[in-house]
This record gives C-alpha cells, structure tokens and sequence, in this order.
C-alpha cells in the first residue's frame, strides 16, 4: 500500500526525530520551495554550479516528476536550484556557534546524492547497481558554513534516481534554517542481540542506548528514556542528568522484560537547560512468531467469497494481446492484455513473453496503493506478467484511479466494495496466465508490496493455481490491530460523515476481505519481507497474518526500514523465486 499516499497517517509503529526550540532571531533565509528547475538523465558536470542550466525545464517540488510530464518515467533526474543567502547571516547568534545551516528537501524518490555549491552534503540511499531506494525519509542535510556563499548566489545540485512508480520530489517541507543542538546530539540504539530488533527471550541481554555530543564543548541535560507497549502502557523509564563532554559518548543500558509476544516503543530524550529536546523512537520486537490474533471471519465468508468468483465465471474474460512492436529485447516481447473481470470491468497489464520456446514460470506482479504497473524489462528466462487491478495504471477505463480512496470506495456494504472486485481481478489474471500455452501452470508465482503485498497473499489462499507467494511489507492485515494502533483521518471522517456508519460496522464489512482470515487457505510456500519501523503497515498486523500460514514460509525483518525493505531483499526475493523455479544458477 502507499508509496507517496495517505501521508496524514500517525502510527505508534514510527521513528521519531522531535525537537522544541527557542526562536532564533530572524535572518531572512531564503524561499526554497518554488524556483527550480529539472533534466531528466545523468551528467556528474551538473554538480558544478557554474554549470549553465538556463536551458532546463522548470519543475514544481511538492508533487512527483509523473505528474509534471513524466508519466512511467523511471531512472535518473537532477534538479538544481539557484538562491541567494543574506550577508547578515554571520551576526545569527545560532550562525556564529554551531557554523552551519540545515536544508531540508522534503522526500525524494527513492535515492539521492545532494550538493550545494560543489560539495556534497549529504546522500540516502545508493544507486543502481547496488540500488538502495528510500522514498520515506525526508532529507534534512547539514551544511557547513565552508560550502556557503553569503550575500551571494548559491546552487543547490540533487541527483536522484527513481527504480519504480512515480519519481522525484513529492513532499515537502523544503527549507533552509540555521543549525541548532539537535543536529549535533545524536542518539541511536543497539538493537538487541540479534542486531534485528527482534527478541526472542524474556531474559534478552539489556539493550543499549547511545547519546553522543558531537559540538565543541559540554552540554547538560536530562536523559530520559521510556519502553511502552503497543497499547500505551509503560514498562520501564529512567531519567537522570547527563553531562556531555565536548565529543564524548555516553552509553546506557536498559533491561527489556516484554510481558507478552508484540511490538514495544523504545523513546529515548535528552532535554538541555536553554536549547530544546533531542527524541528519538524506535521499535523492538518481543516473540513475534508467537502472536496470536484473533479471526474475525463471519459465518458467510465462504458463501460470499462463492458467490463472488460464481459471478466472476459468467463474465466472459475476452482476453485480447497487442504486441507492443516498438518495445526491442533480445529475450522477450512485450504484449498489452486486456481482460473483462467482475462486473464486466476493463482492466490490463503488461504481460513479457519469453522468445524462447518452451514451458516458461511466470511471476504474476500487482500493484501498491495508487501505483502504476509497468513491464520489468527481464531477461530471465521466466514470463512477467505486470498486471494493474482495477483504478490502476491501464486499467482505468471503467473504474478511475482518482480520487485515491479505494479503501472507501463502497465501504458500506461488502457487495460492491473495492477489494472485492481488486481480488477478482487478480484472479482474472490468473486466468490469463492459465490459457497461455507457453505457461508452465506448476509454476505460477505472484509478489507485490504495500497493497500488493495483500493482494498477493489473497490471491494465494483465493486460487490455488499459484505456486509461490512473495509479498513484502503487506497491507490488507488484521484490520482490529490495524485500527487500534492507528489512525488515518481519512477513515474517522468516511465513518463520522454519516449516522449509519460505526467503527463495528466497518470492521464487520472488512472482515470479508482481511488477509489475514483467508491465511489459513495459503498452501503455497511463502518468502516474506518486512520492516521493522512501518508505520504504514506495521509489524504487528503482518505477524498476525504470517502466524496463521500453515504452509512452507519465512520471512525477514529489516530493523531500520520503514514502509519499504530495500534492494537487498529484491535481490533475496529473486533467489528464491529462481530457486522454485528450478533457475538457481542464473546470474
């Protein structure tokens, strides 16, 4: 679900950089969120700020590069930005004792390099071929006053690069402001003895909590730190007063003793006399494997779900394949399909056919909340088929992708809402890939993350024709959990804007389509991935899912990543699907 949408969301499950501040006597900085300018490539000269850019495009931040001009557009992008800093800054009393300033620029997609006037201040993420993407961090870089020009023109330089969906930067904030003490305290964690955040013994080695001083000279504060569980309750806390010494780092140690299997929030905040707060949170796991959730099917689950592909098999799927002739590959062509799925809707994807012949394995991939599936431009010896659910990318006729509400479309009763007909399109796709003769139909595979990390794991325990399953970071989960650990505005006013609707009575049409009621029916083996700081779909509601899979599963949990897991898993995901597919020794 959710890459770059339902941004309002609050979550206990999220990493925190908090800081109170006295006000600093104004100084004029400049306005950094309109002015800049765009090329879509790559050219290292372009970090130069001589470097003549007058010919560029001008492009808005605050909103992705596929909404201005560049729809599907994926891979390289550098925005550069001209200003200019007032001479006055040198008098800012902040200026003058910590010699630097912080641009904030917002969040990128997925990774950048960052340079202001030629030096580089600061990068998140790597780039192709080790891609490492981050598209949920917002970019909060120091730069030091040796990189600065006051009363003069400066140039911001941000190379970008974007692996999938929409690009570029599409949320602010985008500022400039004088350095303070928060960002030269730093406080991080050891996390557990595992180093995954995860513990599976109540008697775990105390875990540590690191609180380095990182000015020239002493500061002196209260350090204070807090555990909680996902309810709010408190387990442990301390507070003593910390004295800093110029560049020192002090270590404290903190006993964890969870009282049951869950996910726990570990604050910790160093509070100085005159110059604010310094919070950091994160999550630690506790016997996650021993979660139990409780089902929340009703009586009609199966009749309903019954009824629904009964009426599915009357839609005649008139499956119709355009070859895309201008698409070149030594390995592959590349077809359009359309396809009539529930309700006699419209829906397509891009379906990449190997040349050779033969029986071939596919991977089925749907998409993430608002995402737009595109070819994958393979040259395994494997079928793709990149399919879009109803709303999504090409298949947009019939059912529009805006606005971006598909978890409310319909919501107030299970007939006609959205997941109904988005789970019997995948189906449909299924069905596809079932009448193609090039098909191996013992090796069917189906993955996805956010949204398509729920639909992938539905359209398992829904058809059992697929072979492999491999969701990451999925969303559709233990909707009770979901909400009592959450809260999405958008949701609270779809149920206050009308008497009829209650919070029982959306959890009951749900339930109809939780992943997590359909677990049971999963007899595929599983490869799952997940981060430990998602505060979009937290851990929580996945391990109430995982824990209910019978079949052959793992999974694996990346301690510091929030709503995403990164290249090194993509790279993990692949193995194992070569590997059930019998392709173990492609490179």
């Amino acid at each position: 679900m959710f890459k770059k949408n339902l941004k309002s969301a609050t979550y206990f499950f999220v990493v925190i950089l908090n800081v109170g501040l006295f006000v600093h006597p104004a100084v004029g900085l400049p306005n950094i969120s309109d002015g800049w300018k765009f090329k879509a490539g790559d050219d290292l000269r372009w970090i130069d700020p001589s470097f003549d850019d007058s010919d560029w495009g001008s492009i808005e931040v605050g909103s992705p590069w596929s909404e201005q001009g560049l729809a599907d557009y994926d891979g390289y992008g550098w925005y550069r930005l001209r200003f200019t800093l007032p001479a006055n800054l040198s008098a800012n009393r902040n200026f003058q004792k910590f010699q630097a300033l912080v641009f904030t620029l917002g969040k990128l997609d997925d990774a950048d390099q960052t340079w202001v006037n030629g030096m580089k201040v600061g990068q998140t993420g790597s780039f192709p071929n080790e891609f490492e993407g981050d598209w949920t961090t917002t970019r909060e870089y120091l730069v030091p006053v040796s990189a600065l020009r006051l009363g003069q023109e400066n140039v911001i330089a941000i190379r970008l690069y974007d692996h999938d969906g929409d690009g570029g930067a599409y949320e602010g904030p985008y500022e400039i402001q004088v350095a303070s003490l928060k960002n030269f305290i730093h406080i991080d964690f050891a996390l557990g003895p595992e180093k995954n955040g995860i513990f599976t013994s109540g008697n775990s080695p105390p875990f540590s909590i690191r609180v380095q001083n990182e000015t020239s000279y002493a500061v002196v504060g209260e350090l204070s730190w807090g555990i909680k569980t996902d309810e709010g309750e408190l387990l442990n806390s301390h507070e003593s007063s910390v004295t800093l010494e110029a560049g020192a780092k002090r270590s404290i140690t903190s006993p964890f003793t969870p009282k049951k299997p869950g996910f726990y929030q570990v604050t910790c905040r160093y509070k100085t006399r005159d110059e604010g707060v310094v919070s950091v949170s994160k999550i630690l796991g506790f016997n996650p494997e021993k979660i139990v959730s409780a089902l929340t099917r009703k009586d009609d689950f199966d009749e309903f779900w019954n009824n629904t592909f009964s009426q599915l098999a009357k839609v005649e799927p008139h499956f119709k394949m355009t070859l895309q002739e201008e698409w070149k590959s030594e390995t592959h062509d590349l077809y359009e399909v359309e396809m009539r799925s529930l309700g006699d809707v419209r829906v397509r994807g891009w379906y990449e056919k190997p040349r050779k012949q033969g029986l071939h394995p596919v991977e089925l991939r749907v998409p993430g909340y608002t995402m737009n599936m595109t070819p994958t431009h393979t040259s395994d010896p494997v079928a793709v088929f990149s399919f879009n659910v109803r709303g999504h990318g090409n298949s947009q006729d019939d059912v529009p992708g805006l606005p971006e509400d598909y978890w409310l479309r319909g919501l107030d009763d299970k007939e006609g809402y959205y997941y109904q007909g988005a789970y019997a399109d995948c189906v449909r796709a299924v069905d596809f890939l079932a009448s193609r003769p090039e098909i191996d139909q013992t090796r069917i595979a189906i993955s996805g993350a956010s949204q398509g990390g729920g639909l992938s794991l539905v359209t398992a325990a829904l058809d059992q024709r697929i072979s492999f399953c491999a969701p990451d970071i999925p969303f559709l989960c233990d909707w009770v959990v979901y909400f009592k650990t959450s809260d999405w505005p958008d949701m609270n006013q779809w149920i206050e804007s009308k008497d009829s609707r209650t919070w029982q009575t959306t959890l009951e049409t749900l339930s109809y389509f939780d992943a997590m009621n359909m677990a049971g029916k999963i007899r595929c083996p599983v490869f799952l991935g997940l981060g430990l700081q998602d505060d979009v779909c937290p851990p929580a509601t996945v391990f109430g899912l995982y824990n209910r899979l019978d079949g052959p599963k793992e999974h694996y949990v990346y301690p510091h990543a929030g709503h995403w897991v990164g290249a090194a898993h993509d790279g993990l995901k692949r193995t194992w699907l070569l590997k059930k597919f019998g392709l173990s020794q492609i490179e």
